[in-house]
């Protein structure tokens, strides 16, 4: 029977419980709705399944995540309803096209499931072995949970019970979540029945898994557990009373969950234990239902005592026709039963030999190259002199390498060391003054303006004094990293001062710099100074000027930069000043026209 209930592992794939409403608007997005429908596929199926025909009326609106999820839920509910073959071929695009590794992993544990349910072992395993290569690098839990919860059911069914009792226990042992521990404790159940523990051991294994799926609200987990012990009653400790009582107790809730193999096993072991107890009629009914059922071919276990029991039953009443035609079909029924455990067998004992060839074959290499090593070995000795010349050609130019390798990097500290400024990172006096002339002369060619902004941060010397250097280095970088972040690449940014800071602004003009500057000038009065441990105002003040006014000299350009900063900081500080040419050489230039007369200012 549970090898026929492989799809109840279906029902397990759910990667948690989201606490979204129903009547959550739509225009919030569809990811969170596709979770909490696939909440509900082992708490409620029939609302699962209603959920899920109205969200997909809006597929076609999905971003890619969402319909991969989509797509996902498609395929749970495609096996739900037995159609398997398309089930699998969709989890399989998922497994290898999925836009995240978590879904492609999802989809992969349910390719284990069909491919179980399908009697496929060879392509079971071959997915698990993927599924375990990929489980060490899982990262999130309830993911990780889910992947031992399917390993363990899928040995379960191979009837590798010793490695599902090994992934059922991890699976208890790493999580605490109640579902978790439901599964996990349902499948330590499964493994301990057929590992023919004691009575003891399996009425507390049985207890606990229904406490546990109770719980968690696991329904169909719950009524699993009910199959197994109620099996366990029946065929092992020969109770039937007691199996009848727990099938009949429990049966109104197997007929509202309505899944076809649950439903197939209940009813199979429920007529063994009536036709035991002598209740040939209710047994009858119970046995025919099953035989005559679209299902009963994948459920072999229920087929077998459902048409054992008919041939019982026909026997006891004469009817010797009706009483053969249910014998050849358990002696089909159990002929296939027992063809599928040789296949299982098989299959595992396959992937072993392929495990043990591989190992072999790394073996042999390994003898390989041992056998290499001895004949290096003895090559070494035969041309000992040979190999110490080599030895000392190879230490000589190891040597020079690697004081050419030290070299260069001397240099390359140096030439760092040389360009770019320690403290804050930007260039350095000497290199911001190499690259601005060279960019100057190619605006020169070009007849491109250039700018040039010089500020200076205010009052730095009080920042210094009160709250010591380190929060006044602290500032400097605060400076370079704000403003460094408002530029754009081919902006020449150094700092050629203690506390002042320069940019040349190529095939730019006057009026566009002034915004860049006032831009800078704002970023830095914004700053939040708090984490350097206090509370203060960190501004600069700003000169701007161009090539219009000072021509392509970068010496002009400062020059001119460094008396509008001087402006304004005599006005007061925390401000843009732009050179005017006016007040410096009374009527030779005006004011360009981009920038109002207000905003120039006079050195």
């Amino acid at each position: 029977m549970i090898g026929q209930l492989v799809l109840n592992v279906l029902i397990k794939l759910v990667a948690g419980v989201f606490l979204v409403t129903s009547n959550i608007c739509f225009a919030e997005g569809y990811y969170n709705l596709l979770k909490e429908i696939d909440s509900l596929r082992s708490i409620d199926p029939l609302l699962f399944s209603e959920k899920f025909r109205a969200i997909g009326e809006h597929k076609s609106e999905f971003d890619r995540e969402e319909s991969d999820f989509y797509r996902y839920l498609e395929g749970y509910h495609l096996a739900y309803r037995g159609r398997l073959a398309e089930a699998l071929s969709l989890q399989k695009q998922l497994s290898q096209q999925a836009i995240t590794k978590e879904m492609r992993f999802r989809a992969l544990l349910t390719v284990i499931n069909i491919e179980a349910i399908n009697q496929n072992w060879n392509g079971g395993l071959k997915s698990l072995n993927k599924a375990l290569e990929v489980l060490p690098a899982i990262r999130e839990p309830k993911l990780e949970a889910l992947a031992l919860g399917i390993i363990s059911v899928f040995y379960n069914q191979l009837g590798q019970y010793e490695l599902g009792l090994e992934y059922s226990r991890r699976l208890k042992n790493s999580f605490d979540d109640p579902r978790s521990l439901c599964i996990g404790e349902l499948h330590q159940f499964e493994a301990l029945l057929n590992l023919a523990s004691t009575e003891s051991t399996l009425a507390n294994s049985y207890k606990s898994a229904l406490t546990l799926c109770q719980k968690a609200e696991e329904r169909l987990l719950e009524l699993n557990a009910h199959i197994l012990f109620g099996r366990f009653l029946l065929e092992t400790k020969k109770t039937p009373h007691l199996a009848a009582e727990l099938f009949a107790l429990h049966y109104p809730q197997v007929n509202k969950v309505g899944y076809a193999p649950v439903i197939l096993a209940y009813q199979s072991l429920q007529a063994k234990a009536y036709w035991q107890l002598g209740m040939s009629e209710p047994a009858f009914e119970l046995a025919q239902a099953v035989s005559q059922s679209p299902a009963a071919a994948n459920t072999l276990e229920a087929l077998i005592r459902a048409n054992k029991v008919l041939f019982d039953y026909h026997s006891a009443n004469g009817n010797s026709e009706a009483a053969l035609a249910a014998y050849i079909k358990y002696a089909e029924a159990d002929k296939a039963y027992l063809d599928e455990v040789k296949t299982k067998t098989l299959a595992f004992q396959l992937a072993q030999h392929q495990s043990m060839e591989q190992q072999n074959k790394i073996n042999l290499l390994d003898e390989k190259n041992k056998v290499l090593m001895v004949q290096r070995q003895l090559d070494k000795v035969e041309q000992f002199n040979s190999r110490i010349m080599i030895v000392v050609l190879f230490c000589v130019i190891l040597g020079l390498g690697t004081w050419g390798w030290n070299s260069l990097k001397a240099q390359r500290r140096l030439k760092q060391m040389a360009e770019y400024d320690s403290l804050t990172g930007l260039f350095s006096r000497g290199h911001f003054y190499n690259l601005s002339e060279s960019a100057i002369s190619h605006a020169l060619k070009l007849g491109a303006p250039v700018s040039c902004v010089l500020f200076d941060v205010d009052r730095f010397k009080g920042i210094n004094d009160k709250y010591g250097h380190s929060t006044g280095d602290w500032a400097l970088k605060q400076v370079a990293k704000q403003c460094r972040n408002q530029l754009r690449e081919y902006e020449i940014f150094g700092r050629i001062g203690g506390e002042e800071f320069c940019l040349i602004l190529p095939e730019c003009d006057l009026e566009s710099a002034y915004s860049v500057a006032e831009k800078l000038r704002k970023t830095l009065a914004e700053s939040d100074t708090l984490e350097c441990g206090y509370q203060f105002a960190l501004t600069a003040s700003f000169g701007v000027t161009e090539s219009l006014f000072a021509g392509y000299s970068l010496d002009n350009l400062l020059a001119q930069a460094d008396k509008a900063m001087y402006k304004a900081k005599h006005n007061g500080r925390n401000q843009v000043q732009v050179f005017c040419p006016a007040s410096d050489v009374a009527g030779t230039k005006t004011a360009p026209p981009q920038v109002s007369q207000a905003t120039l200012e006079a050195s």
